[in-house]
């Protein structure tokens, strides 16, 4: 069993989500790393590496495409060829990379808010612009305007750049949803490039993640899909993630660009990826039971705040929370300013949001939720704060 309620001190360690707040005492639960020891079997494997003290460039290790096919053909029921694969240090590089890469000089690229920040800004401001169609929620649930989504397609459309699992909302889209966006890619040319970070995160046990490709076979070939053990296994700052992409004149164009704007993925970062995708797995079944158990802390510790709606998630481990009933106009700040430090929805193209990292121990996490009730609860003996809009 794995002590997932032990509170690891992470001051002192540069964090950057912890010294955002440093000298102050605010709780953070905003950028998306966990507050978790890793597995045991990456902390051996990084222990067993670091005897060897010399840190050079280096090639994907013997056994690292095997562990990463294997996985995806065990929890994903997805055939991939190795050939298909090109490391990268991060998602968000792969997403500045499709840009340039894949969209010419005054293309668009769709986009689907609200949706994590670097989906707006990882394109070529000179050279492409970005078309925000908004998701829709349907009974409660995020997903895609299909209606909106065909309105905005044209000539110029290039890139429909994609979350899935969906970040901030939680959504698991189904295959018929994932479908119907294929069928509208392929009957306008236009490149899928699908954002699969949080697969391995479905908490909702009535959910199941289907890789895009995987679900389009007939637009795989138009298609790249971004994939890492980062968030999974919380192995955010070493820096390990990959592109699959079946199309090989694609795939030469991707790693062609590539070239001159990603550096190489560090070799701690293929160590600690090589033993998540090898031997993490019992440590991540652990994980996302917690993590649902963290999430029904949320729901019922805010169910009766009036105000905050908790909405439903189905994988990742970020609370996607609905603070328009507050009506304030600095709603982050507010909370800050009562010590809990969240992502402000603005950031992620929904005003009066906020998205709430629960991968924390629980006393952590009640002790967050504790203080978003009582900074609630003063707005009852204080003057509100109103926006202009409410």
């Amino acid at each position: 069993m794995i002590d997932f309620d032990k509170l690891v001190a992470r001051t002192g360690t540069a964090s950057l989500k912890w010294d955002r707040y440093k000298g102050r005492d605010i709780l953070p639960f905003w950028v998306a790393d966990m507050d978790f020891e890793v597995a045991p079997p990456i902390q051996q494997a990084l222990e067993e590496r670091l005897q060897h003290p010399v840190y050079g460039y280096t090639v994907p290790p013997e056994g690292m495409a095997d562990a990463v096919i294997a996985h995806l053909q065990n929890e994903h029921d997805w055939q991939v060829d190795p050939d298909w694969i090109v490391w990268l240090p991060g998602v968000v590089p792969g997403l500045a990379v499709c840009c340039r890469a894949f969209c010419p000089d005054g293309d668009e690229i769709v986009v689907n808010p609200p949706i994590y920040h670097h989906f707006y800004d990882s394109h070529d401001l000179e050279r492409q612009s970005v078309v925000r169609v908004p998701l829709h929620k349907v009974d409660g649930r995020w997903t895609y305007d299909m209606p909106a989504m065909e309105a905005a397609f044209n000539d110029k459309t290039r890139l429909m750049m994609m979350c899935s699992p969906h970040n901030p909302t939680g959504t698991v889209f189904t295959r018929e949803e994932l479908n119907a966006l294929a069928d509208l890619c392929r009957r306008h040319d236009v490149i899928m490039v699908s954002d699969e970070i949080h697969s391995d995160l479905v908490i909702d046990p009535g959910a199941r993640h289907y890789p895009t490709a995987k679900a389009c076979p007939s637009m795989a070939d138009a298609m790249v899909t971004l994939m890492s053990g980062s968030k999974t296994w919380n192995i955010a700052g070493l820096n390990c993630s990959f592109a699959i992409i079946s199309n090989p004149t694609l795939r030469e164009r991707f790693r062609s660009v590539s070239q001159s704007i990603v550096s190489p993925v560090p070799p701690l970062a293929y160590t600690a990826t090589l033993a998540a995708y090898r031997d993490g797995g019992p440590w991540r079944q652990e994980l996302l039971d917690y993590l649902a158990g963290n999430f029904d802390c949320i729901r019922s510790d805010l169910a009766e705040v009036q105000g905050l709606t908790v909405e439903p998630i189905q994988a990742t481990y970020l609370a996607w929370i609905d603070a328009t009933g507050l009506g304030l106009e600095d709603t982050q700040g507010f909370f800050e300013e009562h010590g809990v430090g969240l992502s402000g929805g603005e950031q992620f193209g929904q005003s009066q949001y906020l998205r709430m990292n629960f991968a924390c121990p629980r006393e952590s996490l009640r002790a967050g939720l504790d203080r978003m009730k009582a900074a609630v609860a003063s707005l009852s003996r204080e003057p509100r704060r109103s926006s202009g809009a409410l």
